[in-house]
């Protein structure tokens, strides 16, 4: 069975939407080439194919209602008719998936009409309306990814707010109206969510807004004096509305080319753009072959880079280089370190807990020799970290000599360390470390490694500062838990969530309330702990399965900057399909893919295909050891102004809550069931 014949199940294999779901076909790709602006233009309208201005065509099953693009082009988000939010991929139409959950709780088996999404911001996010009986349409924002749960953005105030737009960061620009419960009525409103000033009123009199790429300007509709429905354009505070059409037709659904110089609409039947500058407002140009609703196709360029060096330190080094600034260098705008978390280089026991500690912590995880500090490491440990900050040395003089910590002070550094008697008790001091009473605790086997090295970018992700829970990784003796780890999970107070990463630790921790999550094989129980535990990320993390060190200091990067880490058969010429699958349901969010470790250990066609699966058509970069991809600290989200609960912001790590990840449970059995 291929990898494609599998996803169709795994992608239907929502616990919320099974019963309303209908598999989606396939046809030829949709290959449209570049045009006028260099972006690409295509409608749809209702029917069961959307069009593209070329002419090439991408068809499925379900009517495509109010299809957006992601940034990047690669996946296309609408409402079918079943007022479910589902995406595809653009060069496949069988590789879809359903976003929104179908079923709204509480109450129960109430169902939600779910219409007019797009992505928000870098596209980790989508924006659309949502509405049940009884009830006023509202706003809902939710990572655009399945599993997750929808919040609501507007406010609760009886207006009806719907077909909403996204901008940059998190702009939503939206139609509001008066009206009953059940349908909007009177003069419709053209408004603003901003994170910053909450909702507010921009346009009166108008309806159906797009807000430019770069936020600046609006486009809506408003009738003219002749009683027909016109494009206008205005700043984004209202100030300086201009018409972008005035010929004798009605307009409607306005959307913005990716770099804002044109406007497209429906235009009576059929599509027409315009200059968004009002200069052939006149004179719109009809785009043959296409009607309903308008939608660029944008092609930003994606990121692949590999991080690596001659052996285990200098890669590990090179994974620091790429995220932490220069400690002298006061122009260098990365991330500054707080610590540095320093593990022997030749044995994982006393590591697998390190990744965690050093999200929790905000430095790198390096290695060394246990004998004596390794030069590269050295160098490294001093371009990062100003002196009287901490070390941390994970296992006891055995694992790390007393050489090697005479050497870090020697440096002007603080030195911790962080030991038991074995890899268990070790694990629990890091843990003790990272936070005596945890919200969560991540279990994992310490007879191998790749479970815990999963597991521990997935509990770093908790862990930064001003998060709302914090995760530590605990160690199992394969299936069974030692005397110790046994009266540590009994003495933590109040009831923390404790999971299971694997089949081992799964079964050593049955006596107590965990959630499991197994997979068939490290690579499976790698993508399922990625789904698990990350909404949707800008970022992923690529490495080999079939050994530590490269996954070990990678992972700790991972969890830093609030993205999962996935494990591959690195030595294959193609990508696992346990990636391929993981890739495919974010292409949309990702837009760097993290390599790490030479091609010896991950083949350069597998950093090739990780760069294939992320991108669009625009394609993806290629890159090795660079220091300037963007990455920035994860910043935790904050309650938004206007919104009710607590409001995502674009970019940082979203996290399953310890209920959802409870609720999602079941779907896992689901999607590991062949």
């Amino acid at each position: 069975m291929t990898p494609r014949q599998l996803h169709r199940p795994l992608a239907l294999a929502s616990v919320l939407a099974l019963a309303a779901t209908t598999v989606l076909s396939g046809t030829t790709a949709a290959t449209a080439s570049p045009g006028g602006d260099g972006e690409v233009l295509s409608a749809s309208n209702g029917t069961n194919t959307l069009r593209f201005a070329s002419g090439e065509t991408l068809t499925v099953a379900q009517v495509i209602d109010g299809a957006s693009w992601s940034p990047d082009g690669s996946r296309l988000i609408y409402s079918d008719s079943g007022g479910q939010i589902v995406t595809i991929r653009f060069d496949d139409a069988s590789n879809h998936f359903i976003v929104s959950p179908y079923i709204m709780a509480p109450p129960e088996d109430t169902i939600v009409d779910r219409r007019d999404p797009s992505y928000r911001g870098n596209g980790v996010e989508a924006v659309w309306a949502g509405k049940e009986a009884g009830r006023p349409w509202r706003l809902e924002v939710q990572r655009a990814v399945s599993g997750n749960a929808p919040t609501t953005l507007s406010p609760q105030d009886g207006r009806h707010y719907l077909r909403p737009d996204a901008g940059p960061g998190d702009l939503v620009v939206y139609q509001t109206q008066a009206g009953g419960a059940d349908a909007p009525s009177g003069r419709s409103d053209v408004g603003i969510y901003d994170p910053r000033l909450g909702f507010r009123t921009i346009v009166e009199n108008a309806s159906n807004p797009a807000i430019s790429p770069d936020g600046t300007r609006v486009a809506f509709i408003r009738a003219d004096g002749n009683g027909r429905n016109q494009v206008w354009a205005a700043d984004i505070d209202g100030d300086n509305v201009s018409p972008v059409t005035s010929n004798a037709a009605n307009h409607d659904h306005p959307a913005w080319s990716p770099i804002g110089r044109t406007i497209a609409f429906s235009q009576d039947n059929g599509v027409a753009t315009a200059p968004a500058d009002g200069s052939a407002a006149g004179n719109p140009s009809v785009v043959a072959g296409l009607s309903g609703v308008p939608a660029y196709q944008p092609r930003r360029r994606d990121t692949v880079a590999r991080l690596t060096g001659q052996n285990r330190h200098t890669t590990a080094v090179a994974v620091s280089q790429s995220h932490w600034a220069s400690v002298a260098d006061g122009a260098d705008a990365r991330q500054a370190a707080g610590s540095v978390v320093l593990s022997r280089s030749d044995l994982y026991a006393d590591a697998l807990g390190g990744g965690a500690l050093a999200a929790a912590k905000q430095g790198p995880l390096l290695l060394t020799p246990p004998d004596a500090l390794d030069d590269a490491t050295r160098t490294e440990i001093q371009r990062i970290l100003a002196p009287g900050r901490t070390v941390y040395l994970l296992g006891s003089p055995g694992a790390l000599s007393v050489n090697v910590e005479t050497q870090v002070r020697a440096l002007g550094y603080q030195v911790e360390r962080l030991a038991g008697q074995d890899r268990y008790t070790t694990s629990i001091a890091i843990a003790n470390e990272i936070d005596p009473t945890p919200d969560l605790v991540l279990t994992a086997t310490g007879a191998d490694f790749p479970d815990a090295l999963a597991a521990g970018a997935a509990a770093g992700a908790h862990n930064l500062p001003g998060s709302e829970r914090s995760a530590v990784v605990v160690l199992t003796k394969d299936y069974v838990l030692t005397p110790e780890t046994k009266s540590y999970l009994d003495a933590l107070p109040g009831y923390p969530a404790i999971y299971g990463i694997g089949l081992q630790a799964s079964i050593a921790t049955r006596p107590y309330r965990r959630t499991e999550i197994i997979g068939k094989n490290r690579f499976e129980t790698a993508w399922y702990t990625a789904w698990f535990f990350f909404g949707a990320t800008p970022y992923v993390g690529v490495a080999t399965g079939w050994d530590w060190p490269d996954a070990l200091a990678g992972g700790a990067l991972m969890g830093t900057i609030g993205s999962p880490l996935l494990l591959t058969r690195g030595t294959d010429p193609n990508l696992s399909t346990e990636v391929e699958w993981y890739l495919d349901e974010n292409s949309a969010t990702v837009h760097t893919g993290l390599v790490f470790g030479g091609p010896s250990v991950v083949s350069a066609d597998q950093q090739t295909r990780v760069g294939s699966r992320i991108s669009g058509p625009g394609g993806f970069d290629q890159r090795e050891n660079v220091t300037d991809l963007g990455i920035s600290g994860a910043v935790v989200p904050a309650v938004g102004a206007g919104g009710a609960g607590r409001q995502p912001t674009t970019g940082a790590p979203e996290l399953r809550t310890p209920e959802q990840a409870e609720a999602l449970a079941a779907e896992l059995k689901e999607r590991t069931r062949r």
